[in-house]
């Protein structure tokens, strides 16, 4: 059960309101009970972009420019990111803010069709009503259950989770399917839908429109519509430290020296010349469970070879860690600095969702990444023929 959050943190900057750029986003509000002379931020996390207004006679205004395309933001009423802050998705056009009380629970998003479609997303979304509620509800039971290491019970929870996050994912594709040109789109692809084959397949079904959104964008061309993800936050322990970095196929390997279970160091450099595979994942981690079968059958058959499969977990607690090891009969290297989120290693291969892994070659370079299911077997097999062959038994 794990989902991509933005952290609700603020890098203080400044971004002039350029009305007359053609390509902008104007946003009104009123809130009756709005505390006058505060700070209203609008901060895009990706990217940095800030606009700010004063609220003045419980109103303000504020113009961001979209030269980009579409992107979701972070709108924050003074200092207190859980009384004052929400998510809005923003295009060119305007949104209107009105509500009795002084802040964005319960007020009204009105204006063009992509604030109405944001809003339909929120409420299919919500995690305060519904099934939303329910599986936050059965996050939290799943993680204090890890937390005491009474698995039996944190497998139930997730079962019932799953369930829960299938019943979304098809609602949410059926939103999709009814506004396949919508920028809101890309928020929805990117969030609830994780193997690059579910994301390659919505993605060929939606107009010009949604594609050209700064969401759809960024996630087709990594790095270059936005230099880096800022302050990026995925649900589960710690957090991440600072700026995470982003692995490209073709690209170098980042170094790493992470204990095993005895506190002994293993470093990347001590496979030099072996195709190397690191799957990133954690005891709490109920999705990374169905990749098991697959990663233990890979390995079965590839660890004779010029190969190596090292498990990164972003467990916080050793015990769970261990434990959750021994249970699953994990039977490759196993590795963790117990940090979470806070992983360094997490952080420069850029897995800011799990499970993630990485393909990394003989020469270390990333030869590929987000293998899930048969696709492991099936890549080892096309870079290892022969050690494919030889795994056959022979009749």
């Amino acid at each position: 059960m794990i989902r991509k959050l933005f952290a609700l943190t603020f890098c203080m900057g400044s971004v002039a309101a350029y009305a007359q750029q053609q390509d902008v986003a104007i946003i009104t509000a009123k809130l009756d009970k709005s505390p006058n002379d505060t700070l209203v931020n609008l901060y895009e996390p990706y990217s940095g972009d800030t606009a700010t207004a004063v609220i003045k006679n419980h109103q303000f205004k504020m113009t961001m420019p979209i030269a980009k395309g579409g992107s979701v933001y972070i709108m924050q009423i003074g200092s207190n990111p859980e009384l004052g802050g929400t998510l809005v998705y923003l295009e060119k056009g305007k949104m209107n803010i009105t509500g009795k009380g002084g802040y964005f629970k319960d007020a009204t998003f009105s204006g063009d069709a992509w604030v109405k479609e944001w809003q339909e997303v929120m409420n299919l979304t919500a995690p305060d009503a519904g099934d939303g509620k329910a599986l936050a509800d059965l996050e939290q039971k799943y993680r204090k259950a890890m937390e005491v290491g009474d698995e039996d019970a944190a497998e139930e929870y997730n079962k019932q989770g799953a369930i829960l996050q299938k019943k979304q994912k098809d609602v949410l594709g059926k939103w999709m399917q009814e506004h396949r040109n919508s920028g809101v789109t890309g928020y929805v692809m990117t969030i609830y839908f994780n193997t690059q084959r579910e994301m390659d397949s919505l993605y060929a079904g939606l107009g010009e429109h949604a594609k050209a959104s700064r969401i759809l964008q960024r996630w087709k061309n990594p790095g270059k519509v936005d230099p880096s993800i800022v302050n990026v936050k995925v649900g589960a322990e710690g957090e991440a430290p600072g700026t995470p970095g982003s692995v490209k196929i073709g690209g170098p390997a980042p170094a790493f020296s992470i204990p095993d279970m005895d506190g002994k160091m293993v470093s990347l450099a001590d496979f030099k010349g072996k195709y190397v595979f690191v799957d990133f994942w954690a005891s709490w981690c109920g999705p990374c469970k169905p990749q098991i079968p697959f990663l233990k059958a890979a390995n079965d058959k590839f660890k004779n070879s010029n190969f190596v499969m090292l498990g990164i977990s972003l467990d916080s607690k050793k015990e769970a860690w261990v434990k959750a090891v021994a249970k699953h009969e994990l039977n490759w290297l196993n590795l963790s600095s117990l940090k979470g989120w806070g992983d360094a290693t997490a952080s420069a291969y850029g897995a800011s969702y799990i499970p993630f892994n990485v393909l990394i070659g003989p020469d270390g370079n990333i030869v590929a990444r987000n293998l899930y299911g048969e696709e492991v077997d099936k890549k080892l097999s096309e870079l290892m023929p022969q050690a494919a062959l030889t795994a056959i038994p022979q009749k």
